[in-house]
């Protein structure tokens, strides 16, 4: 990854990208890491997170 790819923000409001880290200098809204959480083999939530995503998506063929 590049140095950009660590300064990189993502508004959450309008979906605009930026530099800045305090709040989006287009429209005001609050700004979030564009990047997935990395990956562990050893991941504490993933078993309550693929539960989750079962029952979503017997819900959603229900």
């Amino acid at each position: 990854m590049n140095i950009l790819g660590k300064l990189l923000w993502k508004c959450q409001k309008c979906g605009r990208y930026t530099l800045k880290r305090d709040k989006c200098p287009y429209c005001g809204g609050p700004l979030k890491s564009p990047y997935p959480p990395k990956f562990s083999p050893l991941d504490p939530y993933g078993e309550y997170r693929r539960k989750l995503k079962r029952e979503l998506l017997k819900s959603k063929s229900e």
